[in-house]
Parts: structure tokens; sequence; C-alpha cells
């Protein structure tokens, strides 16, 4: 894929006359948009980018009146991002907060590409087929370096994942009344590493899910002796803005015990193009087994936060 020069694709296909403003531009490509439905994107990114005034990348129409443009044989979205993201006005966590505070209730009905309906079946479906695997790595007579760390490791994390499935199972029935959808993201990271949100990379879910990835992308970049106040900080900002209810407690919970980095590695390695870097899927999968005792006390930590209003496992509540 070859991106376009911005400036002789804007200069034929875009009107910018009516643009207040320095503005600096860059496309992205259109098949890397989770959602497609981009004319709803768009109208989320200008209010939250001009009435919130959250970092949001605005989308740019072309002549035609259309997000999408042809270019190099491929389809591109011009976005336009925030003019300073090198700094947060506010923390990460309250910044996360007002995202999903602006666009609560919005219509999963514009964004049809969601997972949410059918959550807790993916979850137990990516699970059953990494066990297949691993009942077939056990019995072969010369494994992989990657598939003898992957049977070592398959059963501890076998075990998060099933008790996390569990935690959804049991969430579903005790609240069968979820809290209403938000925008968030794919894979979220953090406000700090990257500051200016992109439409293509939201996903229409409920905000578990952010919560969930924010913490865990803390595990595995703090410190060890850094973990528990990052995550109080983090948590601490996002609630003084937009307070957990017990259902989204819980469904973060389960979420961030899932081990969805563990279970992804795995994936590529089996059922990636046939020149997958094993070396570096093997260094993940080790990563993601030094890192568990870190994800364990993060775990406990939050069951001790949240004592009293969800149910987290016994083996994970400090005593």
């Amino acid at each position: 894929m070859s991106t376009p020069d911005w400036r002789s694709v804007v200069a034929k296909d875009y009107d910018l006359s009516h643009t207040d403003g320095p503005i600096r531009l860059y496309f992205h490509p259109l098949n890397q948009f989770y959602h497609h439905n981009l004319e709803q994107l768009a109208g989320w990114a200008d209010y939250l980018s001009i009435e919130a005034g959250l970092p949001v990348c605005r989308m740019v129409r072309n002549r035609e009146g259309r997000y999408d443009t042809e270019a190099n044989g491929e389809s591109w979205v011009l976005m336009n991002p925030p003019q300073q993201t090198d700094r947060l006005e506010r923390s990460a966590g309250a910044t996360l907060a007002e995202l999903h505070a602006r666009t609560t209730g919005v219509d999963l009905a514009a964004f049809p590409e969601s997972s949410v309906q059918s959550k807790i079946e993916h979850l137990e479906n990516r699970l059953d087929a990494l066990e297949k695997k691993y009942d077939v790595c056990r019995n072969e007579e010369q494994p992989s370096s990657f598939e003898r760390v992957f049977t070592e490791h398959f059963p501890y994390f076998s075990g998060c994942a099933e008790n996390a499935i569990q935690m959804a199972v049991d969430e579903s029935i005790n609240f069968p009344n979820a809290e209403p959808l938000c925008i968030g993201h794919y894979r979220f990271v953090d406000y700090e590493r990257f500051p200016a949100d992109n439409p293509a990379h939201w996903v229409v879910d409920d905000r578990s899910r952010d919560l969930a990835e924010g913490l865990r992308a803390l595990t595995w970049q703090s410190a060890r002796s850094d973990i528990e106040p990052a995550a109080a900080a983090f948590l601490d900002d996002y609630e003084s803005f937009f307070p957990l209810s017990g259902p989204a407690i819980g469904k973060m919970y389960g979420r961030l015990l899932y081990p969805i980095t563990f279970i992804e590695c795995c994936e590529r390695y089996f059922n990636g193009p046939a020149n997958t870097d094993e070396r570096e899927l093997e260094l993940v999968l080790r990563q993601g087994e030094e890192k568990a005792k870190d994800q364990e006390r993060l775990l406990s930590f939050l069951a001790d936060r949240y004592k009293d209003r969800f149910y987290a496992p016994e083996w994970l509540a400090r005593t």
C-alpha cells in the first residue's frame, strides 16, 4: 500500500478554502477503519473536537461530499489532526472519562460491526480453538520452541480465561440491563503515548473495554513497584469525572483477567502467515509469563479497591 502525496490529491479532490487556521493533513486507509459508517464517525469526531474540546482527528469531505477518496488504487480518508498533540490539558483518565460520558448512548444500529452482542461466545470460541492446539502440541514428538513454551503455560492462562468467561456469564445474568454503550477504542493504550484520537480506531462497546486495556497497558509499561499507584491514579482521575457502576467494574475486571495478549500471540503463531517471526512471538509469550505476577497484583489491588461492589475470583482476593 503506497500512501498518496496528500498535497497533489487534496489540490485535485478537496476544497479547503473554508478551513480556518493552519491545518496538518494525512491520509488514513479506509480498510483500516473498524467501523464503516463514515458519516456517523465524522459527526462524532466534529462534536468531540469542537464542542468537547477533546484531542480528536476530524475527517475531511472531498469535493463530491464524501469522506472516502480513491488514490493509488486504494480508498483513503483525509484526516485533520488537532493542532496540539504534544501534551494533554487533562490526565489520560479524565480524557477517557469525558470521551465515554460524551458518547454514552451512541446508536448501536449505526455501527453493526460491534461485537458487543456476541462477546461471551467469541471469548469461548477463541479459548476452545487454542485448547485444541494445546492437545495437538502435547502429543508432538518434536514441538517447536514456541510450542514448548505454549504447552507449559497454557493451563495457567486458560484458567484465567475460564474465570473471566464465567464472570462475564454471571454479569449477564445478574445485570441483564447493561450500561449504555459509548465510543471507545479497539485497543486503548494511553493518551500520553497517543494523544490524538483517530476515528478509524473507534469501537462502539461498553466503557469497561477501554478501562481494562488501559490497565493492561500499565502492567506492561510500569515497573513492578509502580503498578498499583499508576492504576489508582488512572482510575481516580477517570472516576472523578465519570464514576463506575458495579456492572462496569465487574466487566472491566473480567476483561482484564482474560489473557488477550497470550491468546492473540498464540493465534498469530498458529493461524498467521508462514513467514511469521516465531522468535518474536516466543519473546512476547515469555514476556507475558513474566508479567503474570504483576497482573495478579493488579487484579488483587482492584479486588480490594472495589470490594463489596463485585465478586472477584477467590484466588485473586486479598486476605
